[in-house]
């Protein structure tokens, strides 16, 4: 227990933080130090379950790692054929090593767009399936009003847009709509995709229901990205045109399908539903007296 003057005092805090920064573990300042410690530094930057963009934090990490990987291959392989094999084999990998990382870059935008699109899936399912394990709720603070509130209406205007794109994929819209309803299907999506983690764990620290987030997270922001893709580029070569307003609809459809699911569990809209109901039927008994 502290007085409330001591709590007050700035001396007193001033000390309390001294204290405390004193207990912490001092970094090392040597550079060998600072070398051993590196692995741990990078560990605890990827892992801090308190970050606030603890995804791009491992996708950067991820993203140096192989792009130090690609340009270590021709000298690594250079000096295996060197000491291995001999010196004009080990310039002849080299060379090989490069020739092909050009021809992996020379390769199709389309192609090579999907192909990272791809691999971005793989990353952000291990990522949202880990931090569904170690992590299930997150953070979550009280919002007034509830986020699924917010989610419903950018789930209106992306199903709205993706409607439109389809309509007009299949000649029952005019052209001249595109542009406004990809407008629309941006708008709504760039919505759901940010609200989506905030009502998810909202639902989960108000014990409304228990989502799992790779079920609802994972397919609502991963389907925003291959629809940017299929925009960007394209569909895959072996798919028809038709499949990117389809790419488009998945997020909107994915987040109304969540609201949903969900709707049954909430109390609280349940007693509102209910108590609307009261208050409509005692009108319309008021409105039949007066008849009367």
């Amino acid at each position: 227990m502290l007085c409330r003057d001591c709590e007050e005092r700035d001396d007193w805090k001033e000390a309390v933080r001294k204290k405390r920064a004193a207990e912490q573990p001092q970094p090392p300042t040597s550079l060998r130090g600072k070398l051993r410690n590196f692995p741990d530094s990078v560990r605890d930057y990827v892992t801090d379950p308190t970050a606030r963009f603890l995804f791009a934090r491992r996708l950067g990490v991820l993203t140096i790692l192989l792009i130090g990987v690609l340009l270590l291959i021709p000298p690594i392989a250079a000096v295996v054929g060197a000491l291995f094999v001999s010196p004009n084999t080990g310039m002849e990998w080299f060379d090989q090593a490069i020739t092909t990382i050009t021809t992996v870059s020379n390769t199709p935008r389309n192609t090579l767009a999907w192909a990272f699109t791809g691999l971005f899936g793989l990353i952000y399912f291990a990522h949202v399936a880990e931090r569904e394990r170690n992590d299930p709720t997150g953070w979550a603070g009280e919002w007034n009003p509830p986020k699924w509130y917010t989610l419903a209406v950018y789930s209106a205007i992306g199903l709205y847009g993706a409607v439109t794109l389809i309509l007009v994929a299949v000649g029952s819209a005019p052209m001249g709509r595109q542009f406004g309803a990809r407008i629309f299907w941006f708008i709504g999506s760039v919505g759901i995709a940010y609200q989506i983690k905030d009502a998810l764990r909202l639902d989960l620290v108000r014990m409304v229901w228990k989502p799992r987030r790779e079920l609802w997270e994972f397919p609502a922001r991963y389907g925003f990205v291959l629809a940017l893709t299929a925009f960007a580029v394209g569909p895959p070569a072996s798919l028809p045109t038709f499949t990117t307003p389809l790419l488009a609809a998945l997020t909107p459809a994915i987040s109304t399908a969540y609201i949903i699911a969900r709707l049954p569990h909430d109390r609280v809209f349940r007693d509102k539903c209910i108590a609307a109901q009261d208050r409509l039927l005692e009108l319309l008994r008021i409105r039949d007296n007066d008849d009367n």
